[in-house]
């Protein structure tokens, strides 16, 4: 009897290192990155790389896409779930799956306003707001417009520096992060 076997990512290798990987190695072969991809134990650095793999896949990117955000599901507070979408967000959006990344980005914006400290909230969002830039500057602004009024009376430093980006950001003047080199 023969028995399956998964791929197993070395165990001595950081989660980043694995995501790491698995990102470069879903640009030649997003098969086995996927399989790869699974197999990171950490959810956030799962989730990220499922979104690398779904922005190279050629079969099944909205399907890989969402095992991106059940990764993402899977973190340890509202921080990382809501964060981590960031990625799975981008990656619909540069596939030219527009209707799918709007329904993560509104999903995922409905779930920051739980997440607590505001200046985690304020990271969250500004973090949404770059892979809603990648989607329409209309979405965008709709991201900028939650961080100023869930964030704006918080005087913390955290706040005030992702409410400014927001602003750069919505007017071009600050370019968005890239997710995906």
């Amino acid at each position: 009897m023969s028995r399956v076997r998964r791929p197993v990512l070395n165990a001595l290798m950081s989660a980043t290192t694995q995501r790491d990987h698995v990102a470069n190695l879903a640009k030649r072969d997003s098969r086995k990155a996927l399989e790869q991809a699974q197999c990171i134990p950490d959810p956030w650095f799962r989730s990220q790389a499922l979104a690398w793999v779904a922005r190279f896949a050629e079969d099944n990117p909205v399907k890989i896409a969402s095992l991106a955000a059940t990764a993402a599901s899977k973190c340890d507070d509202e921080y990382q779930r809501t964060a981590a979408r960031a990625w799975e967000i981008a990656a619909l959006a540069e596939r030219k799956f527009v209707a799918e990344a709007i329904t993560g980005l509104r999903d995922a914006v409905n779930q920051s306003k739980s997440v607590t400290p505001l200046a985690s909230r304020a990271e969250a969002l500004v973090l949404l707001l770059h892979a809603a830039l990648r989607i329409s500057d209309q979405d965008a602004k709709r991201v900028a417009y939650e961080l100023k009024n869930s964030c704006g009376q918080d005087s913390h430093w955290r706040c005030k520096r992702a409410i400014r980006d927001a602003v750069e950001l919505t007017e071009g003047t600050l370019k968005p992060r890239p997710f995906f080199w």
